[in-house]
């Protein structure tokens, strides 16, 4: 066992609380999200490139939507991709591997799982419910540094992402990032952005408390 294997597992059973982020990190939110950003363009014509959203998920949405989406057109699109993802979306999410696993360990260990996500408290619930995940606490509508007050606040002694923008907001929070490759970021990536340890899955960190 590496050095950095034994100082993640030695960090993780003596967290209380655990701060994640939602998607692609809990949930795989890409077939949900393209579906409402298609639905939005034939709804409204605009030329939104949904590919390029979905590759990226981790910004607000509303700056993502900026690319292809004037200004004064922008609440309103954004609007629209929230009924499309709560109506028509939510049945193609799915869990990522060790998300359920995670979750039900620190549950049984009275610890606590909060999630921390761009995504606004509404549908980031919506999200955790069809995918049967129980958390403890969400803290929705902050995306990188802004994430960290959020954490501070829950406690969580680590947090996990797998966006450059989450491990800003375990800096900010100063304390480690966890990075998870199942997103667009590699583990080069994710050390660049200042995460401590990098692991492929949820299924890694499932295993300190297992």
């Amino acid at each position: 066992m590496s050095v950095e294997r034994e100082n993640l597992d030695d960090q993780l059973r003596r967290c209380l609380c655990i701060g994640i982020d939602l998607d692609m990190t809990l949930i795989d939110t890409r077939a949900a999200t393209a579906h409402a950003l298609r639905r939005v363009n034939e709804r409204h014509g605009f030329g939104i490139d949904v590919e390029a959203v979905v590759s990226n998920l981790g910004p607000p949405l509303k700056q993502e939507l900026s690319r292809w989406v004037a200004a004064e057109s922008l609440d309103e699109a954004v609007r629209c991709f929230r009924e499309y993802f709560l109506t028509e979306g939510l049945s193609h999410l799915t869990p990522l591997p060790g998300a359920l696993l995670l979750a039900s360990l620190l549950r049984d260990g009275d610890r606590r799982l909060v999630v921390i996500t761009s995504r606004i408290p509404p549908i980031a619930t919506a999200c955790l419910k069809a995918c049967g995940l129980e958390v403890s606490a969400i803290a929705g509508n902050v995306a990188g540094r802004e994430k960290g007050p959020a954490i501070k606040a829950h406690s969580a002694a680590v947090y996990v992402g797998d966006h450059t923008l989450d491990m800003a907001g375990a800096q900010e929070a100063n304390v480690p990032g966890i990075g998870v490759t199942t997103g667009s970021h590699t583990s080069a990536d994710l050390r660049a952005a200042g995460a401590t340890w990098v692991v492929d899955s949820l299924e890694r960190l499932a295993t300190a408390f297992a």
